[in-house]
């Protein structure tokens, strides 16, 4: 590790950043689960409107974060690191919708978490 690295997660980025864009992504993903809180509520009821509310807060707090964070990373490395709110997503489902985790739940993410991982990541040519 070079002396400009210490502190650097992967070479790249600082490691205070990473950690602060997982939890913008923990938070991103908590906004599917105040939309699903929502869409079990009667339209516009005042249950409806406060699930609505705090799906628009967490929408606008992570548009913020987000931002902030493109300006210390690069947005390769950081949309490396998005795909990670599909794992949340099953632990919002199983531990606050009760939902059955599926062998086919688990094998559908972890299918869409490579091809992005495959999309993203650099392929360095062989040369003969």
């Amino acid at each position: 590790m070079k002396k400009s690295d210490k502190g650097k997660f992967v070479g790249e980025v600082p490691l205070k950043w990473f950690i602060l864009l997982h939890l913008s992504l923990i938070l991103n993903s908590l906004a599917g689960t105040a939309s699903k809180l929502a869409g079990r509520q009667k339209f516009l009821s005042f249950k409806f409107m406060f699930w609505y509310g705090v799906m628009l807060l967490i929408t606008m707090s992570f548009a913020v974060a987000w931002q902030q964070i493109l300006k210390n990373m690069s947005l390769t490395f950081a949309f490396t690191n998005k795909p990670i709110t599909i794992v949340w997503g099953l632990i919002w489902g199983v531990t606050i919708f009760r939902e059955t985790l599926t062998w086919k739940m688990i094998l559908g993410s972890v299918i869409i978490l490579i091809g992005i991982i495959v999309g993203v990541s650099d392929r360095q040519e062989v040369k003969s």
